[in-house]
């Protein structure tokens, strides 16, 4: 396995190659993972079964890594895969993001026969008006090496419908499947609500940059204030470069009061605040398919959220959530409102939103990558 992220740093996708990896290793399968060196982690460790190689790599932040720290995993993990894949002799190579991740797999391909396969997760997709702005230049320097890496793979596989649909749009020539994010439904349960309870809490959770649209929950509240009748608390949980700037718009707006700033959560002590949450919401500007809010669904919470891929798969209009368009702060004042001043409405939709989490259950999703990696062998065989 490839990934330039990998718990204790970077996001959702970290978390995906973790239980993926672990899961195959509970199977009886030997995995081996390369992924970025930071600070003072092992440079080597076996974790749940699955060996893991740290590569030296010029990442300066635990939460986000720039371009060019990327690109540095791309030839440190390709250096290195070559010495491990001489000696672990691998029957097929995961790459989560093909961009920065793909590089040594597309080598063994051409010049071993190993077949990978590719992770679509989010931004190693070009899309139309990325933020920030300079991916535009950075998508259309790239896509010539990203589409090599796809077609080159013995398959692509997108985290969510909508992520397939855009990588389509990239090259339409590929064939791509879609296997969803998992959840851990031991740790995520769900737990019962008072629909009376207050104040309302608000939990909101990810990397604090501009692309996860937390400025769009801080600038509805001053609308949301006029118009509850309930008492309510914004939670805001994780870090990140744009924490300073958020702390800043809540300060102009007369909002600080209502905000808590919880800073990171350790991932074992993540299930609480889900449990001590009404309602959670995202309002991120794209997504692949957020973890974050299957862990919320799986606690048991109504969701409010942007209509954006990977986010569309998962809300039922109505039913466990509600959708509004990104940026649309009108319309998250709309729904914030309602599930605010409704707790019954909340506690059913939550209740619903337990019902589909168990869908997504790890087990199934780690079987359905199984089921590709022996397709993905015996066509190359």
């Amino acid at each position: 396995m490839f990934n330039y992220e990998f718990p204790p740093i970077g996001g959702g996708g970290g978390w995906v190659s973790y239980f993926l990896g672990k899961h195959l290793a509970a199977s009886g399968h030997q995995v081996h993972l390369i992924t970025s060196r930071f600070e003072n982690l092992p440079k080597h460790e076996v974790i749940e079964n699955i060996t893991v190689d740290r590569v030296p790599v010029l990442r300066k932040r635990k939460d986000v890594c720039a371009i060019h720290e990327m690109m540095t995993y791309a030839i440190s993990s390709t250096i290195h895969g070559f010495r491990v894949a001489n000696q672990f002799q691998p029957d097929v190579v995961q790459v989560f993001f093909g961009i920065p991740s793909g590089g040594c797999a597309y080598l063994l391909e051409k010049m071993d026969n190993v077949p990978y396969v590719v992770f679509l997760g989010g931004r190693d997709v070009p899309r139309p008006n990325p933020d920030p702005p300079y991916y535009r230049w950075l998508y259309l320097i790239l896509s010539p090496i990203i589409q090599s890496i796809w077609r080159s793979a013995t398959a692509v596989v997108a985290c969510s419908n909508g992520l397939r649909e855009l990588a389509y749009q990239t090259d339409q020539s590929i064939k791509i499947d879609v296997i969803p994010d998992g959840l851990d439904l031991n740790r995520f349960f769900s737990v019962e609500r008072n629909p009376c309870s207050s104040p309302v809490k608000i939990l909101t959770v990810g990397r604090l940059i501009p692309r996860k649209g937390f400025q769009f929950l801080i600038q509805a509240l001053p609308d949301v204030c006029k118009q509850v009748n309930a008492d309510f608390r914004i939670q805001i949980a994780g870090d990140g470069p744009y924490r300073s700037e958020l702390v800043k718009l809540a300060g102009s707006l007369n909002v600080s009061d209502k905000i808590d700033f919880l800073g990171s959560i350790d991932y074992a002590n993540l299930p609480q605040k889900y449990h001590e949450a009404d309602i959670f919401s995202l309002c991120s500007l794209a997504e692949g398919m957020p973890l974050v809010v299957l862990e919320a669904m799986g606690t048991g919470l109504p969701i409010v959220a942007s209509r954006v891929q990977g986010i569309t798969d998962l809300v039922e209009v109505g039913t466990n959530g509600e959708l509004f368009d990104p940026g649309d702060v009108n319309q998250l004042v709309k729904h914030l409102v309602r599930l605010i001043d409704d707790g019954e409405q909340r506690v059913k939709m939550g209740q619903k939103s337990t019902e589909l989490a168990q869908g997504y259950d790890w087990e199934n999703i780690a079987q359905s990558y199984l089921e590709l990696y022996e397709k993905v062998v015996r066509i190359e065989k």
